[in-house]
Order: structure tokens, then C-alpha cells, then sequence
């Protein structure tokens, strides 16, 4: 406990850097901030040497860490730089399909048909509908799509 009474100002340093060098290893934008708090207070006690006590100094450390750690949280948000939402769809394609339409390539027969997306033909699960009938993806399993009809009242008369 004496070792936090006597920091000086290049333990501040120090410590800023060492979680500077560990957010390179642990990427996720808070180390970083932290390492910066405790940079700034290094450099307010090379400036300023003794009118800090070290309570004052851990206070401020925490203060600016937490502070600058939200800051920048929400300006990532506003400005869609944190993209924790889309990140676990990078190798699922048929979740960025749901919501879509398409027209079916091969009829739905037996709960089982295809729809062409761009250049490769996805399987689809969804009521008996004829080929060239336009559905909606609703969902996803795998690799398969789950579609319904977009227009319910033409599939009846179509099939």
C-alpha cells in the first residue's frame, strides 16, 4: 500500500504504456483509454511535481479513464465505428438475407425449393409455392432459407 503513496511520475508513464502495449494484445479500445489516463497524469506530475497528492493522482487517473472509456463509446456509437452487431454475421450471408425477396428459381415442393441470389442458388423451406413466385426471407437454418409468400392470396391460385 506505501508503493501507491509514493508513485511518482514515471511510474504514471510507465503504467500508460504498459496498457497501451496491452491493448495491442487485447484490442477492444479500453486499455487504451485507461493507458491514456494514466499517461496524462504522468505528464501533469512531470509539469507539475508535488501538487498532486497520490490520492488526488489516482482520482484523476480514474476519472479521466472512465471518462474519455464512455466518451468514446458513445461517439462510436453515434458514428458506427462499434460494430459489435454485424460482426457475427461476417460468415453467415443467410442472415444478411433475411428480410429480402427473391423469386423462387425452383418451385417449393415438399417444403424444399431454390432462389437465385446474385450468382448461387440457395435452398429454401417454405409452403408449396411455383417457381417464379416471389417470397420473403423470414429466417435461416445453415445454409438454408426459411421464406413465406409475399403475396399469400396469388400462391393459392398460382399452385
Amino acid at each position: 500500500m506505501e508503493f501507491f503513496l509514493q508513485i511518482e511520475y514515471w511510474h504514471w508513464l510507465v503504467f500508460g504504456l504498459v496498457l497501451l502495449i496491452l491493448e495491442m494484445f487485447a484490442p477492444g479500445a479500453i486499455l487504451l483509454w485507461f493507458g491514456v489516463g494514466a499517461l496524462v497524469v504522468g505528464v501533469l506530475q512531470l509539469i507539475l511535481p508535488g501538487l498532486m497528492p497520490p490520492e488526488i493522482q489516482w482520482l484523476v487517473f480514474s476519472i479521466l479513464s472512465v471518462a474519455s472509456l464512455v466518451l468514446w463509446k458513445s461517439y462510436a456509437k453515434k458514428h458506427k465505428l462499434d460494430q459489435d452487431d454485424d460482426s457475427g454475421s461476417l460468415n453467415q450471408r443467410s442472415k444478411s438475407l433475411v428480410g429480402r425477396e427473391f423469386n423462387l428459381s425452383n418451385a417449393i415442393e415438399n417444403g424444399v425449393g431454390k432462389v437465385r441470389v446474385g450468382d448461387t442458388y440457395w435452398r429454401v423451406e417454405g409452403p408449396e409455392l411455383p417457381e417464379g413466385h416471389k417470397v420473403k426471407v423470414i429466417g435461416y437454418e445453415g445454409a438454408t432459407l426459411k421464406v413465406e409468400s409475399v403475396n399469400p392470396e396469388t400462391a393459392n391460385t398460382e399452385a
